[in-house]
């Protein structure tokens, strides 16, 4: 499966991603630990854009459930950020929880680049 940036977009996602990264740190930015949170946010989300929306997929199917997975985990990447925004940063739980879920994010996107739909 060979994947083609869309360097346009992946622009976009890049400058999406800091734009949503100062807000999570403007919201924490009280916070001891809040610009490791803005710069930690922006990382996950960045992570997460470009697949969604910066990458051409050869194949439909994969292209559309590589999209979809993509989206879920950015939506629950801000919800998990803005929640430690607003009721503050614990960083080992904040490190663990959000370190859990982009490694099963990349093993769920590899696992699905690897399926050979026919």
């Amino acid at each position: 499966m060979r994947l083609k940036f869309n360097v346009f977009l992946t622009i976009i996602s890049i400058v999406l991603t800091v734009l949503l990264g100062y807000w999570i740190y403007d919201t924490a930015k009280d916070d001891k630990n809040g610009l490791l949170c803005g710069i930690l946010s922006s990382t996950c989300l960045l992570f997460t854009l470009i697949p969604l929306i910066g990458l051409q997929y050869n194949n439909g199917r994969i292209g559309v459930n590589s999209r979809v997975l993509s989206g879920i985990f950015l939506i629950i990447f801000l919800i998990s950020h803005f929640f430690f925004a607003f009721y503050g940063v614990i960083m080992p739980t904040y490190l663990i929880i959000n370190g859990i879920l982009l490694l099963i994010y990349f093993a769920l996107f590899y696992k699905l680049q690897t399926i050979s739909f026919n």
